[in-house]
C-alpha cells in the first residue's frame, strides 16, 4: 500500500514536488544538521574525531575507545535504519537487496566528497544523484554506473582527497 500519497504540492504540471519529496527533505535536513552539531560541538563528537584520527593517543588521553566505537556504530545503525524507512516509503517497495546499491552509492558519495567530511559527503551524494538522473534521462539507463564511477575516477585523479577533503600528509 501507498502509505504516503503521491500528490503534487505545486500548482505547476511541469515541476513535480510531492509529499514524498517533502518527507525526504523534512527528515534528512534536520538529521544532517543534528549530525553535524553532534560531531563538531559535543564531547562525543570530539571523542569520535580523536578515535578516528589516532586510537592509541585517544586511549592515552582517557577516552574509552571501545565505547566510542560502539556509540559510533549505534549512531550509524540508527541513521541507516531511518534512511531505509524513508527509502522504502519513497519507493513503495522492499526487497532483500535494496541496500546494496544504496550502500555503494553512499560509499561513493563519501569518497567523492572527501572521507570524513560531512558537507563533502552531502555534496557527493547530490552530485551522484544528478549524474544518475541526467544519465538516465539523456543517455541510457545502462550507462548510469559507468558515468558515476567515471566522474569518481576523474575527481580522484585531480583531487585525491575528494571534492571538499583536505589533503593528507604522508606519514
Amino acid at each position: 500500500p501507498d502509505l504516503v500519497p503521491n500528490i503534487n504540492l505545486l500548482s505547476s504540471n511541469n515541476v513535480v514536488f510531492g509529499l514524498k519529496d517533502l518527507l525526504v527533505l523534512a527528515v534528512t535536513i534536520p538529521l544532517m544538521a543534528a549530525l553535524t552539531v553532534l560531531v563538531k560541538f559535543t564531547k562525543l563528537g570530539k571523542a569520535m574525531r580523536a578515535v578516528a584520527q589516532n586510537p592509541s593517543a585517544a586511549r592515552l588521553m582517557g577516552i574509552n575507545v571501545d565505547r566510542i566505537i560502539g556509540m559510533t556504530f549505534m549512531l550509524g545503525g540508527a541513521l541507516a535504519g531511518t534512511a531505509s524507512v524513508i527509502y522504502a516509503l519513497y519507493n513503495n517497495t522492499v526487497h532483500f537487496q535494496m541496500g546494496y546499491r544504496v550502500g555503494l552509492d553512499a560509499f561513493t558519495a563519501a569518497v567523492l566528497g572527501g572521507i570524513g567530511n560531512l558537507p563533502g559527503a552531502l555534496l557527493g551524494g547530490l552530485l551522484i544523484g544528478l549524474i544518475r538522473t541526467f544519465t538516465d534521462q539523456y543517455i541510457a539507463t545502462e550507462w548510469i554506473n559507468v558515468m558515476v564511477f567515471s566522474v569518481l575516477v576523474v575527481v580522484l585523479v585531480f583531487r585525491p582527497s575528494g571534492l571538499l577533503g583536505a589533503p593528507v600528509r604522508d606519514k
